[in-house]
């Protein structure tokens, strides 16, 4: 028996007052020492980081993030139904938050991506820390940690970038999160921890249900501590939300369970005709390439020293997301670089462990040098990643100055609603219609207050068109029916355009077209 669990230790039994007091001072006293842990003073860095950069960083979502920030207006607000549809595909976690940040008015666009940036940061925060421990520690773990983090940062191209979807307010930044942190509590038997992670990564991708489904088995029946009813309720629970979740508010809006699927299937990701080589390369690119060598040699030089099951089990984790993400792919969805995220971190953080290990095999051939030679190689082999780095760091200052040109874009639209006469004289009727360049239709829809169905991304119909210059954060123009011939400018904002579009062929009213 230890010290701790002793009889001596523990302390005297008291009468039932004293009694309670101890035990509300034994609780006072655990809710400090939670507060002071480092787990809860790093959140609360995170928090105070991403409330910042709403200050300093541009600040406005992209597509995806619009379209929840908009259904959850719709959840509490009387004048606007709640249909999931007309949009992109639904996700259950964001779906959480921005339905409460629904009820702070015009702040939850910024509320939204405050909460994703905090989830970038924890990812950062959990990458350093995951490889760090992985790596031994020590200034070399620590600095095979920094340089993880910064391999996060330049994950992925283009608008599959990290940086990108950090500064978005995208739910992916939170998907890395979710991986790490689920590695570095199951590392330390925070079972339940790292269930309820994995719980919130299913409700972002449906990629995490075989990870999940395997870890809940494997806890009821091998983990003691699940065996206690109240644990494996919470097993039971972790597994019915997920298809709650993502099935129940289509199916109850839509009459469609299967909508976010569907979504999905409809967009073929740009694949090419030899659709498995595609996937295939994406998944590699989108990690830096030293990464992606550096966790290899991770695997081999720990399994061949002392047969460490924690990398390769980490390794089998990579390679199962792997086939998850072909084998959706190949069944026909679009196989984006962003689903090999959580498979790219652990493979950023192996790669870190990769970069220490090579250093210790070097400095373990130098004898009474050994520390400034492993040093020296450390160095050596992070100077030889920079060459494979130079495009994703041009990539990341793009995407600030993409991330700065779209809140221009989206603040002159705002000018533009107000312009032309706001949501009323756009929309007169329950019938009117409204348009706009393809990615700004989410947006549109917040600033005008009405459902995705009322704002569409083409014309077929007399109606408003909002036609904005055509730019990669707001996509082209409208498309317009030809038989809309009769165009007349009504406002005009920065860019933007109001155009009042009609048939001049048609002789019903047109009272409920906008102008």
């Amino acid at each position: 028996m230890s010290a701790v669990d002793s009889p001596q230790q523990r302390p005297p039994a008291t009468g039932s007052v004293g009694s309670g007091e101890s035990h509300g001072a034994s609780l006072a006293a655990s809710l400090r020492a939670a507060g002071r842990s480092p787990l809860a003073l790093g959140v609360l860095a995170c928090v105070i980081l991403a409330a910042l950069s709403a200050v300093i960083l541009p600040t406005v979502p992209s597509y995806d993030p619009w379209s929840w920030i908009v259904w959850g207006h719709e959840v509490f607000d009387p004048h606007t139904s709640f249909i999931v549809n007309g949009g992109p595909s639904w996700k259950p976690l964001p779906m959480i938050f921005t339905t409460i940040y629904g009820l702070f008015g015009g702040a939850a666009p910024t509320l939204w991506v405050i909460t994703a940036r905090i989830g970038g940061l924890l990812a950062l925060w959990g990458t350093w820390k995951l490889t760090s421990r992985l790596a031994g520690g020590g200034w070399l773990g620590n600095f095979a940690g920094l340089l993880a983090a910064i391999g996060i940062i330049l994950t992925g191209r283009d608008d599959q970038a990290w940086y990108y979807y950090f500064l978005h307010g995208t739910s992916e930044a939170i998907l890395v999160a979710v991986a790490v942190w689920a590695v570095d509590r199951l590392i330390d038997r925070r079972h339940l921890q790292a269930y309820l992670i994995m719980v919130a990564g299913g409700l972002i991708r449906p990629e995490w249900w075989p990870f999940l489904g395997l870890y809940a088995i494997w806890l009821w029946f091998r983990e003691p501590a699940f065996s206690r009813p109240a644990m494996r309720l919470v097993l039971l629970a972790g597994l019915a939300v997920q298809p709650i979740g993502w099935f129940v508010p289509p199916w109850v809006t839509t009459g469609q369970p299967f909508l976010a699927a569907t979504h999905a299937a409809d967009y073929n990701g740009h694949l090419g005709s030899d659709v498995l080589r595609s996937i295939l390369a994406r998944g590699v690119r989108d990690q830096l390439l030293p990464a992606l060598i550096l966790a290899v040699v991770a695997v081999v030089i720990t399994w061949v020293r002392d047969r460490n099951k924690t990398i390769l089990a980490i390794a089998a984790f990579i390679a199962g997301w792997w086939v998850v993400v072909v084998g959706e792919t190949l069944d026909g969805y679009p196989g984006l670089e962003r689903f090999f995220l959580p498979a790219a971190a652990l493979t950023t953080v192996l790669g870190g462990v990769g970069l220490a290990e090579l250093a210790r095999l070097v400095g373990g051939l130098a004898g009474s040098l050994r520390r400034p030679v492993m040093a020296g190689a450390a160095v050596v082999v992070a100077a030889a990643c920079i060459p494979f780095t130079t495009t994703q760091i041009s990539i990341a200052r793009d995407d600030e100055r993409f991330a700065s040109q779209g809140v221009h874009l989206l603040d002159t639209l705002t000018q533009a609603v107000a312009a032309a006469g706001g949501k009323a004289a756009v929309l007169p009727c329950s019938s009117s219609f409204t348009a706009i360049n393809h990615s700004a239709q989410t947006a549109l829809a917040w600033k005008l207050g009405v459902t995705l169905q009322r704002v569409g991304t083409s014309m077929r119909a007399p109606g408003v068109d909002f036609v904005g210059p055509k730019a990669a954060q707001i996509g082209g123009p409208a498309k317009i029916d030809p038989r809309l011939t009769h165009a007349e400018t009504v406002a005009t904002a920065g860019p933007w355009r109001v155009v009042r579009l009609t048939d001049p062929n048609l002789h019903h009213s047109t009272a409920c077209v906008g102008r």
